[in-house]
């Protein structure tokens, strides 16, 4: 009886996992259709082309430690803009009670 349950357990396994490498090879079908019809990369790609940008940088003493700014990609190699200008992230407005609003939903 034990041989059995080790041979039904080892065909779930074998399922499972040939369901979990169909599964892979669906998406990177899909992913490589759409990455041609649209031209955007897929998300694994670009997280791994940032992978790589850091290990350069690491690599190439881009990392200051000690002086709370992280990683400094080099310049040169794709650093997205100038360190000398300013992102603004939130820009802070007064909200005014008395502005008008809009009506409310009328729900039918």
């Amino acid at each position: 009886m034990n041989w059995i349950a080790r041979i039904i357990m080892g065909l779930l396994g074998l399922g499972f996992l040939a369901a979990l490498l169909f599964g892979l090879l669906c998406y990177i079908v899909f992913a490589t259709v759409r990455w041609l019809l649209t031209g955007r990369k897929p998300q694994v790609v670009m997280v791994w082309q940032q992978f790589k940008a850091m290990r350069q940088g690491f690599q190439q003493g881009g990392f200051r430690a000690g002086t709370g700014q992280g990683f400094e990609p080099p310049r040169g190699q794709g650093a997205p803009f100038p360190h000398d200008d300013q992102v603004v992230d939130v820009e802070v407005r007064e909200v005014v009670e008395d502005a008008p609003r809009l009506p409310p939903r009328q729900q039918g």
